[in-house]
């Protein structure tokens, strides 16, 4: 009790000490605010973090997606930032190399910038400044209105946004997750500025918000700043409003059936499930408080993230083994909501071409009651929660990753919920994962949703009519080429460019490099997820570069290693050269394919062995390639990072590369290529960069058709030859950051990649785009997509040792 009081009295006035946990400290301002801080000295820089509890459970129709639209216009400015004085709140951040934006979902909205450790102050003030003092002017609603709507659009552009839309509609039919995040078309459109500033005016204040600060800060400095600044902004005058709508318990299994145009059917079926504290009905604020102070004995929401875990996490999972490795379905997946009010446990499903969607739905169906009878084993129970335990442990590295987690336990429950999250997800049992199967899959229970393309007619085909082009063309009259299958034997025809309204959206993917990072492969395929950095470089006085660690071998092969010890976790990134640039002409597609060969089995172990091995501890290790590379991430637990980095030398250096596993990664890929025709993006780079470079350079993408002849021609002999080629030592660098033993990890390295022969030398001489001596404009008309992507390129001639090329 003493501590206690001597810590409240070096607070500042108005601030109260409310208790510390784990490295957790929770304040409270004198006008509601919370505030929780957390001390991270890894790297010199800082996460500032506001949440509101506002998001679209908080709107209903007429002005569905207000909270989303008004986290666009609070970067519009206030008195203080904006654009007269020069000091914009983008301008302001981007000077002092901040990392910042915000995000709005069901239950919140969050605003967040990682800045440099001195620069904490700046972040705060802004913060609080724009919390009571933005404009939300009318101008500013009109144009943001676009820009969100564009937004939306995207989204209807995707099937399994459409679906996945269409489900929560009808699953939910009173409670307000019915309605999408971004809102409904009508209601972003049509929304009065003036019933904005009321949504403003009622939830955005500080005793309905958390400040949340990790990094490096000195605590008193920063409780002094959040108390100068949002201390100075009053408490609402009045309550803040709670929702109240509980959603019935359904009925009966509801169906629904979306036809447009597209490639892949896609079935998705959901069940009710709890909100995170265990309870199957809405909350007030202060029900939520007590509840979540005092957590219940027995909570569902834990064992059904577990069971969604082992349906679906891995090539061992219940549902890969049951649909993808029998060519049942493209891909699989499953997902537990965690919202503050009770959600959905959802099932994903791509279907693989010439499969119905029937077969599918059954097969799901059957494995999901087969858990709710029979139950998991026991080796499954414990290899989905160190799955879960392992990607816990990762989301804790870096200030921004634990700021969001905090901000979404904050969100649902309280800060307690992320706190407590690994052991109670340790704590579930067979019993229980079985238990909550059982009480959830019932039918009556249920919402099954599916996508159903126009073209297919009893299964997934590339048929169909081709676009009506009359209206597109009056949209461009002066000659422009319409670029739509099967006539593209006149590719070559250029219209004339009279007027420049043709932009590329800002920070829009058009180069093949960024296309990759939207996990589409310039070569036409889904390229691994690669994991995201989420803080800026250091801009303070360490020195990283002289805390690397490197290690060469004589054949070539590179280690950098870099400690890092705030997590019990390491992360492993890599490359050689042996992307698509160095396969033959002839061959697109191989150096892919050999790259996601390397994970289906080795000379001594079957794919299965293999995976089962990494999904057992949580790790993972992934193969990609681009234009010039293969590119390696991994992540394990450190105790791990000895078994990764065996399994990835048995990887590069043995694979089998069997027969079977070609075949059906060489359907998963056709059909990846198919669903991409329908990806307006996609399409318009593939027509670019035909136009813009010959088939010899990198950045070419050939068409689909011919994409998918090359897939289908391409041998286990050919992979074979270009694995021998271009895998080796030579070209081989490996990167190691977190809580590694420097000296144990080089003598490994050593051991593994000592000999790893070398590869071929081949330089790499890019061809120049193609000479253009007029401008041409050009459509790709693509059936029912809500939204347009222009993209613009020309000729660059520019290579990396140009003296302008970073100028450029």
């Amino acid at each position: 009790m003493k501590e206690i009081d001597t810590l409240q009295e070096r607070l500042p006035a108005g601030v109260t000490f409310v208790t510390e946990e784990e490295g957790i400290s929770e304040y409270s301002l004198a006008n509601g605010m919370k505030t929780l801080l957390v001390e991270n000295r890894v790297a010199p820089v800082v996460t500032v973090m506001v949440l509101y509890k506002v998001g679209s459970r908080n709107e209903a129709v007429g002005y569905t997606g207000s909270t989303h639209l008004l986290e666009h216009m609070m970067f519009k400015g206030t008195p203080t930032f904006n654009k007269e004085q020069n000091t914009q709140i983008a301008a302001t951040l981007q000077k002092i190399g901040a990392d910042f934006n915000a995000t709005t979902w069901y239950d919140r909205t969050n605003y967040f910038e990682t800045v440099p450790s001195d620069q904490i102050e700046l972040a705060i003030k802004l913060e609080a400044d724009r919390m009571r003092n933005s404009f939300i002017a009318d101008s500013d609603r009109q144009s943001e209105m676009t820009v969100v709507r564009n937004e939306l659009e995207r989204g209807q552009n995707e099937p399994s946004e459409v679906l996945d839309e269409a489900v929560y509609a009808a699953a939910f039919r009173e409670h307000p997750y019915h309605h999408p995040t971004i809102g409904w078309r009508a209601d972003v459109e049509g929304v009065p500025t003036e019933r904005l500033k009321e949504f403003f005016d009622t939830f955005y204040h500080p005793n309905n918000a958390t400040a949340i600060i990790v990094g490096d800060f000195e605590r008193e400095s920063a409780l002094e700043l959040i108390n100068n600044y949002f201390g100075a902004h009053p408490a609402s005058e009045k309550s803040i409003p709670e929702v109240y709508t509980d959603e019935p318990p359904q009925q009966g299994e509801r169906r629904l059936v979306i036809r447009r145009a597209g490639e892949l059917a896609l079935v998705q079926i959901a069940f009710h499930t709890p909100g995170v504290l265990g309870q199957m009905n809405t909350l007030s604020n202060a029900e939520l408080a007590l509840r979540a102070a005092n957590p219940p004995a027995l909570n569902d929401i834990y064992p059904l993230i577990v069971l969604s875990a082992a349906m679906s996490n891995g090539v061992t999972s219940r549902l890969y083994q049951a649909l993808v490795e029998k060519e049942l379905a493209v891909s699989v997946d499953t997902n537990c909501d965690q919202h503050r009010d009770p959600g959905l446990f959802n099932v994903y499903a791509m279907v693989s071409p010439g499969v119905e969607a029937q077969e599918v739905e059954t097969v799901i169906l059957s494995e999901l009651q087969r858990v709710a009878e029979e139950g998991l084993t026991t080796a499954e129970v414990e290899k989905a929660k160190r799955q879960i335990l392992a990607a816990e442990a990762f989301g804790r590295d870096g200030t921004f990753n634990i700021a969001v987690q905090m901000s979404e336990a904050e969100a649902v429950a309280d800060w307690r919920f992320y706190k407590d999250y690994s052991s109670n997800i340790s704590k579930v049992t067979g019993k229980d994962v079985q238990r909550v199967a059982q009480a959830y899959f019932d039918e009556d229970n249920r919402t099954v949703g599916r996508f159903i393309p126009k073209q297919a007619t009893a299964s997934n085909g590339n048929g169909g009519s081709q676009p009506n082009q009359s209206e597109a063309r009056a949209l461009f009259p002066r000659g422009v080429k319409f670029y739509d299958e099967p006539d593209i034997e006149n590719r070559g025809a250029a219209g004339e460019v009279t007027d420049a309204s043709l932009m590329t959206e800002k920070g829009g993917a058009t180069t093949p490099q960024e296309l990759e990072q939207q996990g589409i492969s310039a070569r036409g395929s889904k390229s691994s997820d690669a994991a995201e950095a989420n803080t800026p470089q250091s801009v303070g006085q360490t020195s990283f570069a002289k805390r690397i660690i490197r290690h060469q071998l004589e054949n070539g092969a590179t280690l950098l290693m870099l400690e890092n010890r705030a997590t019990p976790t390491v992360s492993l990134r890599g490359s050689l050269r042996a992307g698509s640039f160095f396969e033959p002409r002839d061959k697109p597609g191989l150096a892919q394919i050999t790259a996601e060969m390397l994970s289906r089995g080795s000379l001594s172990r079957s794919k299965l062995d293999i995976a089962g091995e990494l999904e057992s501890v949580g790790a993972d290790i992934d193969f990609s390639t681009d234009p010039f590379a293969v590119n390696i991430a991994a992540r394990s637990l450190t105790q791990d990072l000895p078994l990764v980095l065996s399994t990835l030398a048995e990887e590069l250096r043995e694979p089998a590369f069997p027969a079977d596993e070609l075949e059906k990664l060489k359907q998963q890929i056709i059909a990846s290529i198919q669903e991409q025709q329908a990806n307006t993006r996609y399409r318009g780079y593939e027509r670019l960069s035909e136009l813009l470079f010959d088939e010899a350079n990198p950045y070419y993408v050939p068409p689909g058709d011919s994409l998918i002849n090359s897939i289908n021609s391409i041998t286990v002999e050919d992979v074979k030859n270009f694995h021998a080629a271009r895998y080796g030592g030579r070209s081989l660098i490996l990167t190691i950051v977190g809580d590694v033993d420097a000296a144990a990890v080089r003598e490994q390295f050593a051991k593994i990649f000592d000999s790893f022969k070398g590869t071929e030398s081949i330089d790499v001489n890019v061809t120049d785009p193609l000479p253009q001596t007029t401008a041409r404009r050009e459509v790709v008309l693509l059936k029912d997509k809500a939204n347009v992507d222009v993209l613009i390129g020309s000729a660059a001639p520019l290579r990396r040792s140009s003296e302008d090329y970073y100028a450029a």
